[in-house]
């Protein structure tokens, strides 16, 4: 089983199955699919544990918010308004203080991460198969 830790600012989201996914640096050990994931947030040596959910896709994601394109498993390329608006919206990032999903994700992106121009990571799905802790 693999965990995630989460901004609390995201936990909303989470709960009401909205935040679907998550991109996260590369790293020895990602979740995969059919993979149980534990789902929390705060402190790291006092985390809070939000739920569970099941891995349904692990893909490689490159995210070029200059050239407004996302880039999947090398091969698959998002670049049509609806498509990255959609895939901003299952990150967690509705549209807010007048801008479109995508254009708020690309900000919350430069002030989180000032020194990354071109992200690549891996992008961990799990769809609608969040449950609350205490529900499972």
């Amino acid at each position: 089983m693999v965990a995630y830790n989460f901004k609390s600012s995201f936990v909303p989201l989470i709960e009401a199955k909205t935040k679907q996914q998550t991109i996260r640096r590369d790293r020895k050990r990602h979740a995969r699919p059919g993979e149980a994931l534990q789902l929390y947030t705060g402190p790291r040596f006092h985390p809070v544990r939000l739920g569970l959910a099941s891995c349904l896709e692990a893909r490689q994601v490159i995210l070029d918010f200059d050239q407004n394109r996302v880039v999947l498993d090398d091969s698959i390329e998002l670049f049509a308004d609806d498509d990255l608006n959609t895939f901003a919206i299952r990150d967690g990032f509705g549209a807010r203080h007048g801008l479109q999903p995508w254009e708020f994700m690309g900000r919350w992106w430069a002030q989180t991460h000032p020194d990354v121009e071109l992200f690549s990571g891996v992008l961990i799905v799990w769809g609608d198969t969040f449950a609350k802790a205490g529900d499972q």
